[in-house]
């Protein structure tokens, strides 16, 4: 297991107005899945580029284990990389691919097969070591590129979108399997994603990026309960947190803390659009210019277009800063 540390890391490229990444600091803890998270261009993949020695660092340093690693080449780093492609070779089969790396290395046939029959029992892939790529499901190849990384028993794992190109049914499975296996493994991991669900689910804490700046690294529930400003609430949740004026001030309520009425409330509009996802419905409502989103109680769903009235507890909102956006107080 090794820490990792980024110390005023940017990285701006040529001819850029400003930087990818800024001035990022950040550690990650021996053992730690810690996930990168934002929304497109906020510098999540560079920053694990920059990790893994594909990305030259414009300024500061990276550090594994308190060793300055900043200029060191990929090979240098002791890390494995599993990216969203599997970039498998479809002429070797399971137990040729995952042990690629090892007879680069030159490691003796035996321990090769070993390491490889080792990874495979972990993963479930034992029964299919030797077929080909083209004979695997999109989550079976998945997971021979994780078996490839974990062979090599790493110093860190880098995990760019890996799980971007699988079904939804097939994500929420695997995205599971992997934390739990990351979990048994105790391997030091950096996990990048645009899904702030996936975000939440699998991080021991997340790291949320906006325009190359940390805006907050914390445990999930703490992202939820606690956001450290405006993008980050905004961000974090699905449906999203309402974020809007009232009585002067800059206020954010979760859907779960909005109660719907037919009696005009504090707010008062008209549905747009109800989601229903079975165990749980969505309401979304006009009010001016605004759109807000109620998450509804069974046997109580208004209809489209009916005027309603929505409630919130102000001991449940949460306060920002109208210049700032930083969070002031609940």
């Amino acid at each position: 297991m090794s820490k990792v540390t980024f110390e005023k890391v940017s990285i701006t490229y040529p001819g850029a107005a400003s930087p990818t990444v800024a001035e990022l600091d950040l550690t990650i803890s021996d053992g730690e899945f810690l996930v990168l998270v934002g929304p497109s261009g906020c510098g999540k993949s560079t920053t694990l580029r920059s990790l893994a020695g594909l990305e030259p660092v414009s300024s500061g340093r990276i550090l594994i284990d308190d060793e300055d690693v900043t200029n060191l080449e990929p090979g240098e780093r002791d890390i494995a990389m599993v990216f969203q492609n599997y970039a498998l070779y479809p002429h070797l089969t399971v137990a040729e691919n995952m042990g690629f790396a090892l007879r680069l290395a030159r490691l003796p046939k035996a321990e090769i097969k070993a390491k490889v029959a080792e990874a495979a029992e972990t993963l479930g892939l034992s029964e299919l070591l030797d077929r080909k790529p083209k004979d695997l499901s999109g989550g079976q190849r998945q997971r021979v590129a994780m078996g490839r990384a974990i062979v090599r028993q790493p110093k860190v794992f880098l995990m760019d979108e890996p799980l971007s190109n699988l079904d939804a049914k097939l994500r929420v499975q695997t995205r599971s399997e992997l934390a739990s296996l990351q979990q048994r493994l105790g391997t030091t991991t950096v996990y990048v994603t645009h899904d702030q669900v996936e975000a939440m689910t699998m991080g021991d804490r997340v790291a949320v990026l906006k325009d190359g700046i940390l805006q907050q690294v914390a445990p999930p529930r703490e992202l939820y309960d606690r956001p450290a400003n405006e993008f980050v609430a905004g961000f974090i949740g699905s449906p999203s947190m309402n974020i809007f004026d009232f009585a002067g001030h800059r206020l954010g309520v979760r859907p779960e803390n909005i109660r719907l009425s037919a009696e005009h409330g504090e707010l008062t509009g008209v549905v747009d659009i109800v989601e229903e996802l079975g165990a749980e419905s969505y309401v979304y409502v006009t009010v001016g210019s605004q759109r807000f989103v109620a998450r509804a109680e069974a046997g109580v769903i208004p209809a489209r277009g009916e005027e309603v009235g929505l409630d919130f507890d102000p001991e449940q909102a949460h306060r920002f800063d109208t210049e700032t956006g930083v969070r002031l107080s609940a």
